[in-house]
């Protein structure tokens, strides 16, 4: 089974051995749960073609104010957000969550807010015109994409094999960037 999920709620579904294994950013606290890197991606504003970001890149001045569009208040990458508004004196105008990547898309192309998240989410928008990766000013805010499953269980033949796959595309991911 496959279940999409907040880091945070995988990573506890996993220590509960509720999960055999979980596909999250690398936790802060990696005690109980052995990690496979798959891939390392750095957080990107995402706007529509429109947008005046699109044209002059932002300075850590103008990010009040603007509507954000996230997938998740309960995640690691939230969390990371925050933190980076915090340290530049600035806050969000409104924060849009959903759930879905495309919704954050559509969102986004069509000016309703600023996305938040690895631009290779929107590789083929970005090639379209349809979307605009701009780097969010004075940080970079890189995430450790890893593959987590609890220390003392053993993998099976098909959990290695799948492991062996993520890390193929992690390696794919990373040379298109």
């Amino acid at each position: 089974a496959v279940a999409p999920g907040p880091s945070p709620e995988t990573i506890a579904l996993l220590e509960a051995d509720r999960l055999d294994l979980g596909l999250c950013l690398k936790p802060r606290d990696s005690t109980l749960l052995r990690c496979h890197p798959i891939f390392s991606d750095e957080l990107q504003f995402l706007v529509g073609p429109l947008h005046p970001w699109a044209q002059t890149r932002p300075k850590p001045r103008d990010l009040g104010g603007q509507t954000y569009i996230v997938a998740s208040r309960r995640s690691y990458t939230f969390d990371m957000i925050g933190d980076y508004f915090r340290r530049l004196g600035q806050r969000p105008g409104n924060v849009i969550e959903l759930g879905s990547t495309e919704a954050i898309k559509e969102l986004a192309k069509l000016g309703l807010g600023v996305a938040i998240t690895g631009d290779w989410t929107a590789r083929a928008e970005i090639a379209a015109g349809q979307l605009v990766s701009v780097p969010l000013p004075k940080a970079k805010l890189r995430r450790e994409w890893v593959a987590a499953h609890l220390k003392t269980r053993p993998l099976n033949l098909a959990e290695r094999t799948f492991l062996g796959l993520c890390a193929d595309v992690g390696a794919q991911l990373a040379a298109k960037h």
